[in-house]
């Protein structure tokens, strides 16, 4: 099934914010990749914008409209201090989808389930030991920094100078 992409215009059903054509361009300009399978590096990218509706929470300005059905396009947010238009979807938004694919294309499982014990020590000699760090971590969640770092300009109060900050009406 064909990507739907969001180009700010709140586009029905939009489970993408770039073509799987654009995304391979864009992907080899950084010397990343996708599967080459065009099916799988599609759900790679659809993966991929779900992981920045993960980040919602924490990014500025609101969703546009009730019906859109990703988190961008948004209002209320400026880059640097310029303001971003409404009904555009940000590079940064782009670059992080595309960052965020490549770690599920490469099978990485971002929200994985755990018992939050990292193992630190396995040994099979007669009897099997195993070792587990006593860390306090109680998932096994995945940050995947370079979507993050492509993001920090438009969470709140994260790298944006403190031009922005969350506003909330009542």
């Amino acid at each position: 099934m064909a990507l739907i992409v969001e180009t700010g215009q709140i586009v029905p059903d939009a489970d993408s914010y770039i073509s799987l054509e654009d995304a391979r361009a864009m992907v080899a300009k950084f010397g990343w990749a996708l599967p080459d399978d065009d099916t799988e590096a599609e759900s790679a990218l659809r993966n991929g914008a779900s992981y920045i509706d993960l980040q919602e929470p924490f990014l500025c300005g609101s969703r546009v409209s009730a019906e859109q059905g990703l988190a961008y396009p948004r209002m209320g947010v400026s880059v640097n201090g310029f303001p971003v238009s409404s009904d555009s979807i940000p590079k940064q938004v782009i670059k992080a989808q595309i960052a965020a694919a490549v770690e599920y294309g490469k099978g990485t499982d971002v929200r994985a389930s755990s018992d939050g014990r990292i193992t630190t020590h396995e040994e099979v000699v007669g009897a099997v030991v195993v070792e587990y760090a006593n860390n306090g971590a109680t998932g096994a969640t995945v940050t995947i920094t370079a979507a993050m770092d492509s993001l920090r300009p438009l969470i709140c109060g994260g790298g944006n100078n403190g031009v922005q900050f969350r506003e909330t009406r009542g």
